[in-house]
């Protein structure tokens, strides 16, 4: 059983991971600057999902728990949130619509 700390990483990585994949990933394709629409084109739903995932959890422990001193930094919380981003990119994959 997973302490309930790691569980809310993993829902927060889940979340955030189908946020990026189905709602940011799409409106970047849709800015007018290129380069945003270059790396668009480059990354996938999921693949921007997972990144977006790990990326929130090593600003939340890097930055909030070390950096401000509001938490307790653990390495094993980042890599529950990346593991939500993963279950998370894995849904986007297995239900997702087409990504072009």
């Amino acid at each position: 059983m997973l302490a309930p700390d790691k569980v809310k990483h993993l829902k927060a990585g889940f979340v955030i991971s189908l946020i990026a994949g189905l709602v940011v990933y799409p409106l970047m394709k849709l800015l007018p600057f290129a380069l945003i629409r270059a790396l668009a084109e480059i990354l996938s739903g999921p693949s921007s999902g997972l990144i977006a995932a790990a990326l929130a959890g090593a600003f939340k422990e890097a930055v909030v728990d070390w950096a401000l001193k509001r938490g307790q930094p653990e390495w094993l919380d980042f890599w529950a949130t990346v593991l939500g981003g993963v279950l998370g990119a894995a849904v986007l994959i297995l239900f997702g619509s087409r990504w072009s």
